[in-house]
C-alpha cells in the first residue's frame, strides 16, 4: 500500500511538472535567442526575413570561438555597434601584411565590456597586434547592462556574469506570452512581437568568419541614387534638434582608471592602436577636456576625433539611421586617421 501511495504521489509530481518540462524542452529545441545550441557558423538561417532580437556580444564571442582555430585572428575591432561598419577590407588597406582581423564588438558597448574582451583575448594566448577602438562619447557614461538579454555579456568573458545567470534571464525573457505565443504561431503575433521590440526585420547581410555585418540594399542604393535612400520619410523619421557645444566632462576617476587600464594592456600586448572617436547625428560632441585626457592617456597620435565636425554631426546623409554611419564614411575616418589627416577642431590645444 505505502508501494502504490508513493508511486501515486511521484505521478502527481510528474503530471503537475509536466507543462513545466515541456516548456523547458520547446525553450531548448527553438533556441529563440541563440544561445542554447553551438554556433555553427551561420548566424541567420538563409532565407530568415524576422528573428528575435539578438545579443550581439554573445554572438561575437561564440563567432571568435568558431573560427579562430582555422583564421588564428591577430587584429581587432572593438566597440558598440557603431563599429560594425567600420569594414575589414577597409581596414586592411592600414594593416601589415599577415594581419588576420576580426569585429569584436557588441551592442551598447561599454568600456568595462572592452577591458573583458582585451583579458579574454590575452588569457587565450591571441595576439593583438593591430587595434582599432571606436569609442563613441557615450561610451565614457555607459554602464554595463547585465540583467538585460540583449546587453548582458558573454559569461566567458565576464567573469561578473555566471552562465546560470546569463541563462536564467534568457529563459525568463522566453516565458513572456508574447514570445512563446510568437513560436507557437509566427504568423499570428510576427506584428505584435514587432511592435513590442522582441523581434527585428532588421537582418543584414553577413561575412561569418570575420563578424561583419552589412547592408547590401543599402550600400549599393546610396552609390547608384542617394535619394532613393534618403527620402523625405527617411529623413522625416530620424531628424531631431541638434544638441549644443560645449558638451559636458565625462570622465570621472573610475572611467580615468579603465581607460589607463586599457592603455596600460594594449601597450603590454604590444598592440599597434588606433582610437575613433566618431560622429553622431546630433552633433554630439566629446568635451574638449574628455578628448585632452584621452590623448594625455593614449597618445596623441592615436586619438582621432571626428566628433565634432559640424558637417558630419548635422546631416543624416552620412547616416543609414542617426546613429550609425555608412559604410563609406567609415572608411574614410580610417584613411584620415591612419594617414594623420585630422579634421579642424573648436578646441584650442594647450
Amino acid at each position: 500500500m505505502q508501494d502504490r501511495g508513493i508511486k501515486r504521489f511521484v505521478l502527481r509530481c510528474l503530471v503537475a511538472l509536466l507543462p513545466v518540462l515541456l516548456l523547458v524542452a520547446f525553450y531548448i529545441v527553438r533556441d529563440p535567442f541563440h544561445v542554447v545550441k553551438p554556433y555553427n557558423g551561420q548566424q541567420y538561417a538563409t532565407g530568415d526575413s524576422i528573428t528575435l532580437t539578438t545579443n550581439w556580444g554573445f554572438v561575437t564571442v561564440e563567432s571568435f570561438k568558431h573560427f579562430n582555430p582555422q583564421e588564428h585572428y591577430n587584429s581587432f575591432i572593438f566597440g558598440s555597434s557603431l563599429s560594425g561598419y567600420y569594414r575589414i577590407q577597409d581596414w586592411q588597406r592600414h594593416l601589415p601584411e599577415g594581419a588576420r582581423p576580426f569585429h569584436f564588438n557588441a551592442s551598447r558597448e561599454t568600456l568595462q565590456g572592452m577591458l573583458n574582451k582585451i583579458y579574454y583575448l590575452a588569457r587565450n594566448d591571441v595576439p593583438l597586434k593591430n587595434v582599432l577602438i571606436v569609442m563613441e562619447d557615450e561610451m565614457l557614461i555607459r554602464q554595463p547592462l547585465d540583467n538585460d538579454v540583449l546587453f548582458v555579456q558573454h559569461p566567458q568573458t565576464a567573469r561578473e556574469v555566471s552562465w546560470w545567470k546569463f541563462h536564467q534571464l534568457f529563459f525568463n525573457a522566453y516565458r513572456r506570452p508574447e514570445i512563446v505565443a510568437y513560436l507557437v504561431a509566427p504568423g499570428a503575433m510576427t506584428q505584435h512581437v514587432l511592435e513590442k521590440g522582441y523581434a527585428t526585420t532588421d537582418i543584414p547581410d553577413r561575412i561569418e568568419n570575420i563578424n561583419e555585418g552589412y547592408y547590401r540594399w543599402a550600400d549599393s542604393v546610396i552609390v547608384a541614387n542617394p535619394d532613393d535612400f534618403f527620402t523625405p520619410e527617411h529623413i522625416a523619421k530620424y531628424q531631431r534638434p541638434l544638441k549644443e557645444l560645449p558638451c559636458k566632462d565625462k570622465i570621472t576617476p573610475d572611467v580615468e582608471r579603465m581607460l589607463r587600464e586599457m592603455a596600460d594592456a594594449l601597450k603590454k600586448l604590444g598592440s599597434d592602436y588606433q582610437i575613433i572617436i566618431p560622429p553622431h547625428y546630433g552633433y554630439e560632441a566629446i568635451a574638449s577636456n574628455d578628448l585632452y585626457m584621452l590623448e594625455s592617456i593614449f597618445g596623441e597620435d592615436r586619438v582621432h576625433d571626428y566628433s565634432h565636425d559640424p558637417k558630419l554631426g548635422s546631416d543624416l546623409h552620412y547616416y543609414y539611421d542617426d546613429g550609425h554611419l555608412i559604410a563609406a564614411e567609415c572608411a574614410r575616418l580610417m584613411d584620415s586617421a591612419y594617414h594623420a589627416v585630422t579634421l579642424p577642431s573648436p578646441f584650442l590645444k594647450h
